[in-house]
């Protein structure tokens, strides 16, 4: 099953990984996801998705979130990080920082919350509306 809504790019980059749910985006640009910083997406509709090697800018469409990529229980959308090839936590000392939504760590895997100012969404399996989140309008 596929969402309406599109998965953008949170910042300008060249994809460096386009395959079947995956999508990664190198932010250095130079094409080599081993340096620098890239944003991996997971779960991302092959309907849409750009091919390896295209240069995209901050919210410029990336897919649909799909089931697509892996075991999944409805349609969405992981996002995480690298630095230099290393996976980095979306809380701590660099937290993950989307348009104002913080991440932070839960009770356990796939428990977390995002926070921006007073609104709080926790991730739940329910699927519900209280678990979306969807960004600014450009």
């Amino acid at each position: 099953m596929e969402s309406n809504e599109w998965v953008t790019a949170v910042a300008p980059g060249v994809i460096t990984r386009s395959d079947v749910g995956i999508v990664e985006l190198d932010l250095d640009g130079d094409g080599d996801p081993r340096t620098g910083w890239t944003v991996f997406y997971l779960h991302v509709s092959t309907e849409g998705r750009p091919p390896l090697g295209a240069k995209l800018e901050t919210g410029d469409r990336i897919a649909h979130p799909s089931c697509e990529g892996g075991s999944s229980t409805g349609t969405h959308v992981h996002i995480a990080r690298k630095y230099n090839g290393e996976w980095m936590l979306a809380e701590g000392l660099l937290g993950f920082n989307l348009e104002g939504w913080v991440a932070r760590n839960g009770e356990g895997p796939y428990k977390g919350t995002l926070q921006r100012f007073s609104e709080l969404v926790t991730a739940c399996e329910c699927s519900n509306v209280d678990s979306q989140i969807v960004g600014d309008e450009r």
